[in-house]
C-alpha cells in the first residue's frame, strides 16, 4: 500500500530494499543519519520493543528517500511513529512533503502520532507549526551540535582544529597518554560502562549495561562502530565510542576518570576518533550535543563544559529546529499526552529499570 501527499508517496520498503538499507540512507540529502541506519533500528527493536520500519518516500523526478521509522504500540490508542533525526530533504518544503506522506502511511496503519526530528535550521519552526506540528521533547540527543570537517589529509584535518585542541593533543602525547582502538569485548564494554557511571553520577541517567553492550557490539559487528580507550601508565583514564554511516561519523558515548591526572586524554581520544573518521573517508564528524548557539557562553547551561570542550575542535554550533509531534488522531493524542506518555515512562523505569522506552 502506498500513500501520497502532493508529489510525495510513502510505502514500506521491500525485503530487497532493506538488504542495502544503510547505503540507501547514506544517499539521502545531507548524506544520511546513523540514527536511521539498520543497526540503530535493530537495537531499538531488540532492546526497547519498537517495531523497526523501513519506509521509502518516492518523489517524481528526484531520488527516493530512505526513512528509518520506529513504531511502538500503545494499548487502546494505537501506535506512535518516530522518525529519528529526520526525515531528510533538500529544503524545508521537501521535508514537510516527506513528513506528510509518512504521516498518511502511519495513519493508515493505525498510528495516532508521528514524531519527527528534521535536520533543519530553527527558521523552519514556523512552517511546521503552520502545518499542524507541535513542539515536543527531542529523543535523539543533539538538538544542537558541533560538526567537524574531517575531509582531506590528516595533517589538514589537524590544522583545522582549534589551537586549544591541538595543544591538548600534543601535550597528552608528551605526558604518556596512549590512545588505542579496541574491540568491544564484554570486558571492554564493562570497563567503558564503569567510566560512564563515574561520569554520570549525579549528572544524568544511564541505560543498563546490557543496552550499551548490545549497542556497541552490534555496530562493531556491522563495521559501523568503533570503541576507543586512552591509558596512562597502563591505567584506563578515558574511553569513547563512535558510529558511522556514509560520509558522516557520530560521537556516541564518552567518559573519563574524574581525577585530574591525565590532562589532554579526552582531546587525544577525540582526535583518534577523528583520525578513524578521516580514514573511513568521512566528510563530517558529529560531536553529538552542545548548548544552543545563543547560550554557548552561558556558564549556567548544563552543557556549558561539554560545549567548551567540543568547541575547541570547531567553534561553530549548529542548531536544529527541534522535535515535533503531528497528531494523527486527536482524541488518542490528547489521552497520550495527558497520561499515556507519563505512565509509559514510569512502567519502563519500574519494570526494566530504564528511564527511557
Amino acid at each position: 500500500m502506498v500513500h501520497a501527499t502532493g508529489d510525495a508517496v510513502a510505502r514500506l520498503a521491500t525485503p530487497d530494499e532493506r538488504t542495502d538499507w544503510n547505503a540507501r540512507v547514506a544517499a539521502n540529502p545531507g548524506g544520511g543519519e546513523v540514527w536511521q541506519g539498520a543497526e540503530y533500528l535493530e537495537v531499538k527493536r531488540i532492546q526497547n520493543g519498537y517495531r523497526d520500519l523501513a519506509v521509502i518516500v518516492e518523489r517524481p523526478g528526484r531520488a527516493p528517500l530512505a526513512v528509518g521509522v520506529l513504531a511502538k504500540r500503545v494499548p487502546l490508542l494505537g501506535s506512535w511513529w518516530h522518525v529519528p533525526a529526520g526525515p531528510a530533504g533538500e529544503s524545508e518544503a521537501d521535508v514537510l512533503a516527506a513528513s506528510a506522506a509518512i504521516a498518511a502511511l502511519a495513519r493508515s496503519r493505525g498510528a495516532f502520532l508521528l514524531k519527527v526530528e528534521p535536520r533543519l535550521a530553527p527558521t523552519a519552526i514556523p512552517a511546521f507549526h503552520a502545518a499542524g506540528y507541535r513542539d515536543t521533547v527531542r529523543i535523539i540527543p543533539n538538538p544542537s551540535t558541533i560538526l567537524v570537517d574531517v575531509s582531506g589529509s590528516e595533517d589538514e584535518v589537524f590544522a583545522r582544529l582549534g589551537k586549544k585542541a591541538r595543544n591538548a593533543v600534543n601535550r597528552a602525547g608528551r605526558e604518556g597518554i596512549v590512545v588505542t582502538r579496541v574491540d568491544p569485548t564484554d570486558e571492554n564494554c564493562t570497563a567503558l560502562y564503569r567510566l560512564l557511571e563515574e561520569t554520570a553520577e549525579g549528572r544524568f541517567v544511564l541505560r543498563s549495561e546490557a543496552y550499551y553492550r548490545d549497542f556497541w557490539q552490534r555496530f562493531a559487528d556491522a563495521g559501523s562502530g568503533q570503541m576507543f580507550f586512552a591509558h596512562r601508565d597502563g591505567a584506563l583514564v578515558a574511553g569513547a565510542y563512535a558510529m558511522a554511516l556514509g560520509e558522516k561519523t557520530t560521537y556516541k558515548d564518552g567518559a573519563s576518570v574524574r581525577a585530574k591526572t591525565a590532562y589532554g586524554a579526552s582531546h587525544a581520544l577525540q582526535w583518534e576518533v577523528i583520525r578513524w573518521a578521516n580514514e573511513r573517508g568521512a566528510r563530517l564528524h558529529d560531536l553529538c550535543g552542545a548548548p544552543p548557539a545563543d547560550r554557548a557562553d552561558d556558564r549556567e547551561h548544563p552543557l556549558f563544559g561539554v560545549g567548551q570542550f567540543k568547541r575547541s575542535f570547531a567553534p561553530e554550533i549548529t542548531d536544529y529546529a527541534g522535535a515535533f509531534d503531528l497528531p494523527l488522531r486527536p482524541l488518542a493524542y490528547r489521552v497520550w499526552t495527558a497520561i499515556g506518555d507519563r505512565l509509559a515512562r514510569r512502567a519502563s523505569l519500574a519494570i526494566r529499570k530504564d528511564p527511557y522506552y
